[in-house]
């Protein structure tokens, strides 16, 4: 194989890789909690030497130009988004780490745990704290969700997270962090799955904020100037994948005259 066109055609499909993870965050700069993507790449060594000098005789000039790129699974960046104040009752931010823990959806047998950053709540027509995009319920400390008095309006969610009606605590948001980064996944545009399920609670420096919401870590400026770099990374790859071919193409007509 034309070793040039096997480099230029993995800058493409890095590209591409590149692309979808950006326009992905693009479609979610002003969704509520949301996480940017990264992708995580490394230069990948020749193939020779990929499986230990497997072949001897191989060209070490081409051994040094390496195997092109590799990527990695997709990357979740956790900082701090920017918190915008609602003034809502039902709106809650996270100040510091950690998610809010959700009910998983009714059936399931999946040991993985479902969390969110997205403070957009709402009653349920029970009474319980949801969120508002998914429905999905929110959990306590006690595994249960926490049902509000629908009658009552006054509602105080304190930094502990600690629900309060008219006084009367009514429970506290199970605010937890996973055992493991590396088992944390996107569920959705408004939650994450915790693979295995096993958490720990989070820093007692978080904090929850009532009446405000986290934006998204996304960078709308910086995103599309990664868009426009990467869009063009992607046109340099394809022309020299077709300056490859072209050249194999001169050189199977030049030597197939001698035939």
């Amino acid at each position: 194989m034309n070793y040039g066109f096997h480099l230029a055609t993995a800058g493409v499909v890095t590209g591409m890789r590149r692309l979808d993870t950006i326009a992905n965050n693009l479609a979610n700069a002003q969704t509520v909690g949301f996480k940017a993507d990264y992708l995580n790449l490394e230069a990948r060594q020749a193939e020779n030497l990929e499986n230990g000098g497997l072949y001897p005789d191989a060209n070490a000039a081409l051994d040094a130009l390496g195997g092109g790129s590799l990527f990695k699974p997709t990357g979740i960046d956790l900082r701090q988004g920017a918190m915008r104040g609602t003034g809502r009752d039902l709106d809650v931010a996270i100040e510091g780490e950690g998610f809010l823990l959700l009910q998983p959806p009714a059936g399931s047998s999946s040991r993985d745990a479902l969390v969110t950053r997205a403070g957009a709540l709402v009653r349920d027509a029970n009474g319980r704290l949801a969120m508002a995009g998914s429905g999905a319920l929110l959990l306590g400390t006690n595994g249960l969700p926490i049902t509000l008095d629908q009658e009552n309006t006054d509602l105080v969610i304190d930094v502990d997270g600690r629900v309060f009606q008219s006084g009367t605590e009514l429970g506290r948001l199970a605010l937890v962090m996973p055992a493991d980064k590396a088992n944390l996944r996107k569920e959705g545009r408004d939650a994450m799955r915790i693979l295995g399920g096993k958490t720990v609670p989070a820093p007692s420096a978080s904090a929850i904020k009532q009446g405000a919401l986290e934006e998204s870590t996304v960078d709308p400026v910086m995103a599309l100037a990664d868009l426009v770099r990467v869009s063009r990374g992607i046109e340099f790859s394809t022309k020299l994948m077709q300056y490859q071919d072209q050249m194999t193409g001169r050189l199977v007509d030049i030597f197939g005259r001698f035939g």
